[in-house]
């Protein structure tokens, strides 16, 4: 009996240590023989490096959603590296749309890394269709005037700051 159910815990590790070997967020990696260099196909290589969500509920003043976060972008063949850049944010909550916007950015190069921080510029006016209480996914639309990529980043918590 004890036999058995050490059997099945293997089974079952060996094949969740099966599945997340081949999970990627990367797509279509190819690796040349020759010089073992990476070539990302369809799409960029980023690493998201922080996100933060709130409503600014000071006294004062209308209660406003904000948005900040850094994104790493690694060099790539396929796009222009020095030039990515981010086109616009959109909010979506619940499969719908709630805010789209040009965010204020700031950009940084480190040696083969891209920083791009984004955010907000003052927040924007709350949306009847924001339930602040529900997380939020985010799609990033990316291009280097060449190309255009969606980016997502899902699950994001709402804060709310008083």
């Amino acid at each position: 009996m004890l036999k058995v159910n050490n059997a099945k815990y293997l089974i079952v590790l060996f094949y969740l240590l099966f599945l997340n070997g081949c999970s990627s967020s990367l797509s279509n990696i190819k690796t040349i023989a020759l010089n073992e260099e990476s070539i990302y196909d369809n799409d960029l290589r980023i690493n998201i490096k922080q996100i933060y969500c709130w409503i600014n509920r000071m006294p004062g003043a209308k209660p406003r959603f904000n948005i900040t976060g850094e994104l790493n972008i690694f060099e790539s063949s396929k796009f222009n590296f020095k030039n990515v850049t981010i086109k616009k944010i959109y909010i979506i909550q619940e499969g719908k749309e709630v805010y789209q916007f040009t965010p204020k950015i700031e950009t940084d190069f480190i040696e083969n890394k891209k920083s791009i921080i984004f955010s907000t510029i003052k927040g924007m006016l709350l949306s009847l269709q924001l339930n602040t209480s529900k997380n939020i996914d985010i799609k990033i639309l990316l291009t280097d005037s060449n190309s255009k990529i969606d980016y997502f980043i899902n699950n994001i918590a709402i804060e709310e700051v008083y």
